[in-house]
Formats: structure tokens, sequence, C-alpha cells
């Protein structure tokens, strides 16, 4: 590999951040630490561009290695083939401008450089194919579960978004599950919600559910739910995308002891064998992902 191919930066756009990590596409290794820099998504354009080019100018200069490869996360709407953002409620300062070009202006000292894009529940994925819990496996659905529902359907390290084995671009979350979609199914809304069904009691979400978990009856009927709604859910898919392999990440994820055995219940129970991984790159997948970009 040519040594100016050898290197990629990930970056992770966040609604309060940006995040960075010089990549060993190589070794798959990251290179030194990765460099966040606070930045409010409500910002004026100048004020994000500012904070993104110093971010990126700081990792790059303390590598002192010859990068010339940018991937970034973004989350949608955004044209991820020409690198437009074209979100209206978070970056709306920055709405119709395209990212690359405009940081590469700012960032003269560093020559033809190269952007690619990715949806920001698909770097995950790929963060997680490529290099993590999933790098074995050849296929993998990939769920990120807090907020909201992103998703990443890999096949051989690659996001599929298109033809019948996949939902419409890859997403799941406005797919309709029981009486509203699967954004409300499986979200920290339905966990906060679903609670207060149960006990009257407000939580902030699942992490204050599955502390509760060893003592409180609520708790566990919770999450047995969540387990086999989510196998539900999953199963036609796995199915269609011929895969055998689910890849949980997000903060939801991080109680996937209190739902695991319901999920792989319900799965026995309609005749699958599928493995069950939590994420094991956590806040660093993205970033890897979105550097996994220039991989091949």
């Amino acid at each position: 590999m040519e040594e100016n191919r050898k290197y990629a930066v990930g970056v992770d756009i966040g609604g309060s951040h940006i995040a960075s990590a010089l990549v060993n596409l190589e070794t798959s290794e990251i290179i030194g630490h990765p460099v966040t820099t606070d930045v409010d998504h409500t910002s004026p354009a100048e004020v994000i561009f500012s904070a993104w080019t110093e971010n990126l100018r700081l990792l790059m200069n303390e590598s002192g290695l010859p990068v010339k490869q940018i991937g970034m996360a973004f989350p949608g709407p955004f044209d991820y083939d020409k690198g437009i953002s074209w979100m209206e409620q978070k970056f709306a300062a920055i709405h119709g401008i395209n990212v690359g070009q405009t940081l590469a202006a700012r960032l003269l000292e560093f020559k033809d450089l190269e952007f690619k894009y990715v949806n920001d529940a698909g770097a995950f994925a790929l963060g997680e194919s490529s290099f993590g819990a999933a790098k074995y496996d050849e296929r993998v659905i990939v769920l990120t579960l807090g907020t909201g529902v992103g998703s990443g359907f890999v096949a051989n390290h690659k996001i599929v978004r298109e033809g019948d084995t996949v939902p419409p671009g890859g997403e799941v979350w406005l797919l309709p599950f029981h009486e509203g979609i699967v954004d409300e199914a499986f979200s920290t809304r339905w966990v906060i919600g679903r609670y207060k069904e149960l006990t009257g009691v407000a939580v902030q979400g699942a992490k204050e559910v599955a502390i509760r978990y060893d003592y409180d009856a609520a708790a566990k009927q919770l999450f047995t739910e969540y387990g086999y709604r989510m196998a539900e859910f999953t199963i036609p898919w796995l199915e269609k995308f011929q895969c055998k392999t689910l890849l949980l990440g997000g903060n939801i994820s991080r109680s996937l002891p209190m739902f695991i055995e319901p999920l792989q219940r319900g799965y026995s129970q309609a005749g699958l064998e599928v493995t069950v991984k939590g994420s094991v790159l956590l806040d660093k997948a993205a970033m890897l992902g979105a550097a996994s970009l220039f991989l091949g």
C-alpha cells in the first residue's frame, strides 16, 4: 500500500462535538489519541467549520504522517456522494454547503485531500465490521439503539443500501412495527414510556432500569419484552439478508445482558441460529468506520 494510502482520518460528527482519529488501515489501529472538539450544531457556519478545521489540523499536524484521506460520518439527511448537508434540525447553518470543498479550502497546507462520507449509523456498522466485534463475519446487521434507532446492513465489509434484501436505504427507523414505527419501538423513548406504564415512575433511560434489574420485577418484565420484540422485528430481515449475526450498539446495547436471553429465545422459537454481539469499539466505532471507507 502506498504510504499516503496507508492512513486515513476517521471523523464522527455529533450534535455537540467533532471527534477524529488517525487510523492505520493496514494494522486496523488508531495512531495516537482521538481529538475531540466541542461545537454546538446550532452555531453559525463559520463557527462550525472553524471548529472542524482546527480539529483536523491538530490531528494531522500531531501525526506528522502523509495523510490525504478523510472519511466523515454524518447524520442525515446528507448527500453522501457529493458531501452536501441537507440537515435542517441539526447544523441548519451549513444547509446546502459542500463540506469537503469548504474544509479543503481551509486546510491548504495539506495537499490533495480526498473526502468520503457515510451515515453515522453506517459508519458505526463499518467500524465494527472492519475492525471490531464482527470483523470475521461476512454478513452482519448492526443496530444502534439510543435516542433513535440507526442501522447498517454489511456484506463483506461494505454497506448495502439497495436491493430486496434490505429496507429502503438500509434504514430501519421508519419501518412499521406494531402500532407505530421502529424508532418508537426500540429507542430510549419506549424504555421510558414502558417503565412508567408498569410502575408510574419516571426514569431517564435504559441505564436506570438496568440498575434496578436484580430487584425490580418491572425492570425484568421490560427487558424481557424488549428482547422478544427485538427478535420479532429482526427475524424477517435476518432471513432476507441471509445473515446469522446481529450486532447491537448505542446506549441501550449496554443493557444487552438484561435482554439477550429472551432475544435468543425468540430466535430459537423461530428455528433460527443467530449470534448476538455487543459493540467492542463503542465510541471509536464510527471514527474507525469512516476511515474504513478507504479500504480496498
